[in-house]
């Protein structure tokens, strides 16, 4: 671990000759990347553009590059709008995060489904899964950073049961059903189980874009169960990638994505012990979607008031603290909205500038501006 003294970071900020708003990747130059998400469109809007390349070094594509976007039938593919993204974040030296190749939603139905709904076959499965990460990993192999594999695999739970499997999404009852899972469980031998498509996913991704980093993504990180369910679930298929023919000396799962879609009654000391239990895999961390919700959910114009401003910037400020103390461990801090106003959860007023894109209290405490 770095040593840190909260005197660290104000001495960038209150530098000869730097006028606020200090970039933010700047401020965290020596500590980690700091990112945040961009849609094609915004590649049309010059000050957005500037205001990035200020701010931050690493994007992350908010929608575009998930599966529904990228192929609609099998062997048609429209990376059209992935290539504005890709391209503009190479050219300007930021670093490019691929989200995502696997997940139970906002994907493409032939992957995994019958025109029926059911779930194809495990082999269809596991052919489909190869052609599609291959075209699509190999198209973009060494012009992406890092890749989400797998987005959001486990489901809520109050405690652990002992056996991550049992966490994963996987009935056809869950509220998104895995249909990843249940096409790989249809066929499978009383060896095999639907969750190997967990394997696959990451192993094909290794093959077709070797130079990038491999993220394993999901929300509600700090929350125990779910924490103990995903570092069990990194160490095993990790283990399991060992004993593999191919292994190469790197770990498979190489990194544990926390998304960190928090509220004002999160438990930052659950966030402590997320870091600490996943630093125990081997694994790298980055914090990838990072927001936090303040408001009172009506209108998302309306500011903070001052008391929920304060404390806003109070948590950011403790959050940075430790995500600092930790960073030795920790690649990548991203932000999931540039201002609140384009915000998935603006009713929340949760990033650290304000609908009209000016800086909070909370960009100013995670400058450590007070």
């Amino acid at each position: 671990m770095k040593e840190h003294e909260r005197g660290d970071i104000s001495d960038i900020v209150h530098a000869e000759g730097v006028s606020p708003p200090v970039g933010l990747r700047e401020v965290y130059a020596k500590y980690f990347l700091f990112g945040n998400i961009l849609s094609p469109p915004d590649l049309d809007c010059a000050d957005i553009l500037v205001d990035f390349r200020h701010h931050y070094n690493a994007l992350t594509a908010e929608n575009a590059m998930k599966p529904m976007y990228i192929t609609s039938a099998r062997g048609e593919y429209d990376f059209s709008q992935v290539d504005k993204l890709v391209g503009w974040a190479n050219a300007s030296g930021i670093k490019m995060v691929g989200h995502t190749f696997i997940w139970h939603s906002q994907s493409a139905a032939w992957l995994n489904k019958n025109a029926d709904g059911s779930p194809v076959t495990r082999a269809e499965a596991r052919a489909n899964m190869e052609a599609f990460i291959k075209t699509y990993a190999s198209k973009y192999s060494g012009k992406i950073h890092s890749w989400d594999v797998l987005n959001e695999a486990m489901r809520d739970a109050d405690e652990f049961t002992g056996n991550w499997r049992t966490h994963l999404r996987h009935a056809e009852t869950d509220t998104y059903p895995a249909f990843w899972y249940l096409a790989y469980a249809n066929g499978a031998s009383e060896k095999e189980c639907g969750s190997d498509y967990i394997f696959d996913a990451f192993y094909f991704a290794r093959k077709y874009d070797p130079a990038a980093i491999l993220y394993y993504n999901d929300y509600n990180d700090e929350v125990p169960a779910k924490r103990e369910a995903i570092a069990q679930m990194v160490e095993e298929m990790n283990a399991r990638w060992q004993a593999h023919p191919e292994y190469d000396g790197r770990l498979l799962i190489e990194g544990i994505g926390m998304q960190a879609h928090y509220n004002e009654g999160t438990d930052l000391n659950n966030v402590r012990e997320s870091l600490t239990r996943f630093i125990q895999t081997g694994a790298k961390i980055s914090v990838t979607e990072l927001d936090i919700t303040f408001g009172t959910g009506e209108d998302p114009a309306v500011p903070l008031l001052a008391e929920q401003s304060r404390r806003q910037a109070e948590m950011y400020a403790e959050l940075f603290d430790m995500y600092v103390e930790f960073s030795a461990h920790i690649e990548r801090v991203s932000m999931w909205a540039r201002h609140d106003g384009n915000s998935w959860r603006s009713w929340g007023s949760p990033v650290l500038f304000d609908g009209s894109g000016q800086p909070k209290e909370a960009f100013k405490a995670v400058c450590r501006v007070r």
